[in-house]
């Protein structure tokens, strides 16, 4: 909604600014110079002449911080586009980007001890999980909805009963094996199974649907949500006889091996030494560091969703846009069109980093770092050319969804895999919260109307109603979740049950 008075577009749900309108008009120009400037000189390597067109916008920088910045640009959309092009190859080869991006925090963290480890993948577990709920938050606050994300210790309830089945069948010699099943690049299926065990020859033998929530009428509550014939109800130790007779608090195999109980009080102890790095048990180590890692995954690919519903900025890109005619230069098309497009996002970056530095963006701090906003600027890109092939019928709306989440996972990974400390934090905060996305947008739609008014225009329209279908499942979101007082994994599910309502275009 416009504020007249502050001439802001939309506010959060503290309401601070998520972005002012006067602040773009007098960014889009600066986005359109760094793009001649990549276009005049695209044969040329970037550094040059975004270090030229850097140095022209802040004079006071001396010659190696505008050497810094262009460098950190420059490497910061690198690393970006590898993580981008080795996830896209993993889907491609039949692997979920939860499991990749697990893998990759595995490397990122491999010359770390086990607690610097735990701490790391907990700050940006944080960080992320900050970013989502201030989107939520900022979503829904216009339409009444009460926020409440799901959490991790949900999602250590299934792998710890898988994790101990699979310990005690070893120990015994069984044959069975417990598994978690992941989404598999198709967001969770409504009603779906949660663990499965197989037998050596791998055929599922018995299924089982997990809720841990805060009590026992609340976990029986969440089943009656849903249809789960077929699946036996696990739950929590000492909520069982509150239930039903259908319901266990273990796994077990046909041959008597089982997993161990775990309560929700257990359950919420492990989440916090999750979170805090301070483990226990040494022999549990591994599996939190990969299970803290696939929640990582999964809150990255719901900041994809919801940041689709913010769609303010590309709101403000075809008011400033609308009714001037733009040629488009043909450099600008063919990059977007091949992928081809490091030289488009670096002066899209260079653009919004002079705008912060110069105050133009205040919704963003001054001193920034350079490859944040890169990444910013990355995202928008990478988005608006799914926007477009979304539109013109080159990806359908279900692949759509997957790409746009697969860009926010990869970005995390590329953050993670150059953060430090607090600055992963805080970049992970400013990329992936509500401003970074409507900043974004903005961007992005900017440099859609520099391809070309047609191309604009369409992909703002594509971006309007995608948002459209978004705000639609994060509503319905908002209130499944209301019903359920404390429901943790059937949180999440509901979120990517939501999503299968977006595949009709």
């Amino acid at each position: 909604m416009l504020n007249e008075s502050y001439n802001v577009l939309a506010i959060d749900e503290e309401h601070h600014p998520i972005i002012i309108e006067e602040e773009c008009k007098e960014l889009k120009p600066i986005v359109r110079d760094f793009i001649k400037a990549y276009t005049d000189n695209s044969a040329v390597s970037t550094e040059v002449w975004l270090s030229a067109k850097m140095k022209e916008y802040l004079p006071e920088k001396s010659d190696k911080e505008i050497s810094d910045i262009t460098e950190e640009i420059i490497t910061s959309l690198k690393i970006n586009e590898e993580k981008i092009k080795s996830l896209d190859e993993a889907v491609n080869n039949g692997r979920s980007k939860e499991s990749w991006f697990a893998s990759e925090m595995k490397n990122a963290t491999s010359g770390m001890t086990t607690q610097q480890s735990a701490a790391y993948l907990a700050g940006l577990d944080s960080a992320l999980n900050t970013a989502n709920e201030s989107l939520y938050r900022t979503i829904t606050t216009q339409s009444g909805i009460i926020s409440q994300n799901p959490r991790l210790d949900g999602f250590i309830a299934e792998q710890y009963h898988a994790q101990t089945f699979n310990m005690n069948a070893q120990a015994t010699g069984s044959e069975y094996r417990a598994k978690v099943l992941e989404p598999n690049g198709q967001g969770y299926a409504k009603n779906s199974v949660d663990i499965v065990i197989v037998d050596g020859n791998g055929k599922v033998v018995k299924r089982y649907q997990s809720k841990y929530c805060k009590d026992a009428n609340a976990t029986a509550q969440a089943f009656e949500n849903g249809d789960y014939r077929g699946q036996q109800k696990l739950v929590p130790e000492g909520q069982e006889g509150a239930i039903d007779k259908k319901c266990t608090t273990v796994l077990e195999a046909p041959d008597g091996t089982t997993s161990n109980p775990l309560s929700k009080e257990r359950a919420e102890q492990m989440r916090d030494e999750a979170q805090s790095g301070k483990w226990n048990d040494l022999n549990w180590n591994e599996y939190k560091a990969k299970d803290l890692a696939l929640g990582i995954g999964k809150q990255a690919g719901c900041a994809a969703l919801q940041g689709a519903a913010i769609g303010v900025g590309f709101d403000i890109a075809q008011k400033l846009w609308n009714g001037e005619e733009i040629e488009g230069e043909e450099v600008v098309v063919k990059a977007l069109e091949s992928g081809l497009d490091s030289g488009v996002k670096a002066a899209a970056a260079g653009a919004l980093k002079v705008g912060v530095e110069k105050n133009i963006i205040s919704v963003i701090p001054k001193g920034t770092s350079a490859g944040t906003i890169a990444n910013i600027a990355c995202v928008a890109i990478e988005d608006i050319k799914v926007i477009g092939k979304m539109v013109t019928g080159k990806l359908t709306f279900k692949e759509g969804v997957e790409k746009l989440e697969q860009t926010t996972v990869a970005t995390a990974a590329g953050l993670a895999a150059m953060g430090k400390g607090y600055a992963l934090g805080a970049s992970i905060g400013t990329v992936f919260g509500p401003v970074g996305i409507a900043i974004g947008g903005f961007v992005g739609g900017t440099v859609g109307y520099l391809a070309g008014s047609k191309v604009g225009e369409t992909i703002v329209k594509g971006v309007q109603k995608f948002r459209s279908k978004a705000m639609e499942v994060v509503k319905s979101i908002g209130d499944g979740v209301k019903n359920v007082a404390s429901g943790i994994v059937n949180g999440v599910k509901s979120f990517f049950s939501g999503i299968k309502s977006l595949f009709s275009w």
